[in-house]
């Protein structure tokens, strides 16, 4: 599978940059740019009653299965969990603290993908509130498009000052 990806993309930037060095290096940048977001682990968090509910996923659409799972007390110490456990095979996991703070949980699924989040528990008996995810991939990507193209507006402009100065 890994081979037959390798060699779509190869054959890709062949067909994409036909011999052009310049086009080349920049496909390859960008190829590598959106493989870096493939696998970046996200958690959810969301506050239903006296439960928290978390979900982890992989670059924001497939589930972290049997991803282990610590939960930390605001009021306990760094070293000690409150809780420890998995995510099931959706990705989910929820716990019940037992007072209110900065919560602390650890999302890791041993394969290097690591996240920490924070919860903040304001009242044990709140309705339920959804917490600020992660910015979801396209969001993501479409900030990075808006700053090559506003670095590549600045180097522009700055390239044409330098030209407008030379001349007498």
């Amino acid at each position: 599978m890994q081979a037959a990806s390798n060699e779509v993309f190869r054959t890709i930037i062949i067909l994409v940059t036909r011999g052009r060095p310049r086009l080349y290096f920049k496909t390859v940048i960008f190829f590598i740019s959106t493989l870096a977001f493939a696998h970046e682990l996200s958690v959810t968090t969301r506050v239903a009653g006296p439960t928290v509910i978390l979900r982890a996923t992989y670059a924001g659409s497939d589930p972290v299965p049997f991803a282990k799972v610590q939960v930390y007390a605001p009021t306990a110490s760094p070293a000690k969990e409150f809780q420890a456990a998995n995510t099931d095979r959706r990705g989910c996991f929820s716990f019940v603290p037992d007072g209110v703070g900065l919560w602390r949980v650890i999302v890791d699924d041993e394969l290097g993908h690591r996240r920490e989040v924070s919860v903040d528990i304001t009242a044990l008996d709140t309705p339920p509130v959804e917490a600020q995810g992660n910015p979801s991939r396209i969001e993501r990507a479409l900030l990075g498009i808006s700053l090559l193209i506003g670095c590549t507006g600045f180097w522009y402009g700055y390239q044409a000052n330098k030209r407008s100065q030379m001349r007498p």
